[in-house]
């Protein structure tokens, strides 16, 4: 029996993955010999294992980024911002302001003033669950009289920010703001 017949008698009775064929396959030089119907069948995912090392690659890092929410510039710092933190609102695929750790919002008629409901049950990374005290501290730092944020811009209309409760987060504005919800998407004013 050949090294090929040998391999596909094992795919065929699961004893070795696809992937694990077509590497094996691959290093013999022999991918174009085999049956496009051999690879056909149902995908069968590995047992997930606990723990191990995930390896992201991208561009544009420098030793000058920095985890600071309101100072990210490069697409890297970007990309592991979303990774870990995520912002009140999101702005969806046909610009439309939606609910990410918000459940939902509400404004008064001249829209000066804005409540967020929290989305509860969301937890850190270290099993602490989010509070509108974490909402007011996130939206704070960027407000800060010594701020290096790209986003303080933004928010010079907050006159006030305080929890209403565990759950709830009133912004008060110097002037109404109909868009008020789509600047709490931008991607410095994550939580």
């Amino acid at each position: 029996m050949s090294k090929l017949q040998e391999l596909e008698r094992l795919l065929t009775k699961g004893e070795i993955t696809r992937r694990n064929f077509i590497k094996q396959v691959s290093a013999l030089g022999l991918m174009a010999a085999v049956s496009p119907a051999l690879l056909s069948g149902t995908a069968k995912a590995a047992t997930p294992k606990k723990g191990g090392r995930f390896i992201l690659a991208t561009s544009g890092g420098s030793t000058t980024d920095s985890m600071d929410p309101g100072t990210l510039v490069s697409n890297n710092n970007q990309n592991l911002n979303w990774q870990i933190r995520n912002c009140l609102v999101e702005i969806d695929h046909e610009f439309n302001a939606i609910p990410e750790l918000a459940e939902f919002w509400d404004s008064t008629p001249d829209a000066k003033k804005w409540t967020f409901k929290l989305r509860q049950g969301v937890e850190f990374h270290n099993g602490k669950t989010m509070t509108a005290e974490d909402v007011v501290f996130s939206i704070n730092h960027h407000l800060g009289e010594k701020s290096k944020s790209a986003a303080k811009g933004y928010l010079k209309s907050v006159v006030d920010i305080k929890a209403d409760g565990k759950n709830e987060v009133v912004f008060e504005l110097s002037g109404g703001s109909a868009d008020f919800p789509f600047i709490l998407g931008d991607y410095h004013l994550t939580i």
